[in-house]
């Protein structure tokens, strides 16, 4: 393990460097004659892999969530960034409900720094995508969206203006919304067909909000107005088929139906994330690009860091990272047992096949979103991982 910080200033120490790593037991005794405890840090951990062929195993130096970044100092500029963004979604919004004029400048360079972050570090950034909060989904929505769109833009090799592009696309997909009546827009029920016609106008009412606009990008218009077409042509509010659907169109269009689907609604619970992309990919060929969802399914993975694992056995814990070659084994932090009570958080790590209190081999056996299970995936990272960057910021 790689202690990061202890229970006493490092001038107190005798360790030379702030900063080091547990190799042996000596190390191990060393620390225990001044410390009662230490902060450890998963992205500068190495692991051994075991190796029934070989009297000793290899080491690796594991790269946790980020490729050449710290993690915490990534998380406090991408959390900076993402409620940045969303301030200037909630004036986006509060201006077309207004008939205001747009602020597109402001929109634009908050859009470029979502840019330059998910170049940084899209684990980072993505990572605060999936902490949602009901009570604020339309423009958490609308941040997630761009955030995703760039995400994959970036995954499927765009240029940066590109992606800058592709950002504001996903911004604006939904600002429709806004011209429709608030007692439908947020109806608790199911929406009847006279209702639900006029939902969908949303992506009429968008067009007519930015045609015309000679201050966004064109394609954002098109975005807006074609996210709810399929390629089989049973779409709206045009019906038109994959001839006529471009490629930014069919990138937002996931981002922005896995987003949805994983989000809590005032009328039913998110789904979790394994459960969108069994969705995604069952529907490919006639309402998401395959190419794009095959990209997209990629990106996300069967495990992204932040969601919840339950394991078969009950206990449940919080993904830390699924690294390349071991994407179906990734690091889990535990933090209920099998009754769904609160544990002493301990890091296992499936790619070691490690065994429960039973002595019985850990399984996955479901993927979840924050909030299940009674668990503030924010309040563990903050406690247990000792990353910043999760704090809600005025």
């Amino acid at each position: 393990m790689y202690v990061v910080e202890l229970d006493r200033p490092w001038i107190d120490s005798p360790f030379l460097f702030q900063g080091f790593l547990l190799e042996n037991a000596d190390d191990i005794i060393a620390v225990q004659d001044i410390c009662k405890w230490v902060y450890v840090d998963v992205v500068e951990e190495e692991w051994v892999e075991a190796d029934v062929n070989k009297p000793t195993g290899v080491r690796h130096t594991q790269k946790r969530y980020v490729d050449k970044n710290q993690m915490a100092t990534q998380l406090t500029a991408a959390n900076r960034t993402y409620q940045s963004t969303k301030k200037q979604v909630k004036h986006l919004l509060a201006s077309a409900q207004l008939g205001q004029a747009l602020n597109m400048a402001d929109a634009k360079v908050a859009v470029k720094d979502c840019v330059d972050r998910v170049v940084a570090n899209p684990n980072a950034i993505l990572w605060l995508t999936r902490l949602k909060h009901q009570d604020e989904y339309t423009a958490e929505h609308s941040v997630n969206v761009c955030l995703l769109s760039i995400a994959l833009g970036q995954r499927m090799g765009l240029a940066a203006y590109e992606l800058e592009n592709i950002g504001i696309s996903g911004l604006m997909h939904d600002i429709g919304k806004m011209k429709v009546p608030p007692e439908i827009l947020n109806k608790p029920d199911r929406l009847d067909p006279e209702e639900f016609a006029e939902m969908a106008r949303h992506t009429v009412y968008a067009k007519q909000l930015l045609m015309g606009r000679s201050d966004i990008y064109p394609g954002a218009v098109d975005v807006a107005y074609s996210h709810h077409e399929r390629l089989d042509g049973k779409g709206y509010p045009r019906g038109i088929d994959s001839s006529k659907i471009s490629l930014f169109t069919r990138i937002v269009t996931i981002a922005d139906a896995y987003d949805a689907m994983t989000s809590d609604r005032c009328y039913k619970v998110g789904m979790s994330s394994m459960e969108a992309l069994q969705i995604i990919n069952r529907n490919i060929g006639t309402q998401f690009d395959k190419e794009v969802a095959r990209q997209f399914i990629g990106m996300i993975g069967m495990y992204p860091p932040g969601y919840l694992l339950e394991m078969s056995n009950g206990e449940v814990g919080i993904i830390l990272s699924a690294d390349k070659g071991y994407q179906l084994k990734p690091r889990v932090m535990m933090v209920l047992d099998r009754d769904k009570n609160p544990q002493p958080e301990a890091i296992i790590n499936l790619a070691m096949n490690p065994t429960d209190g039973a002595g019985q081999p850990y399984k996955t056996k479901g993927v979840y979103r924050s909030g299940h299970f009674g668990v503030d995936v924010g309040e563990y990272t903050k406690k247990g991982l000792r990353i910043q960057g999760f704090d809600e910021m005025e």
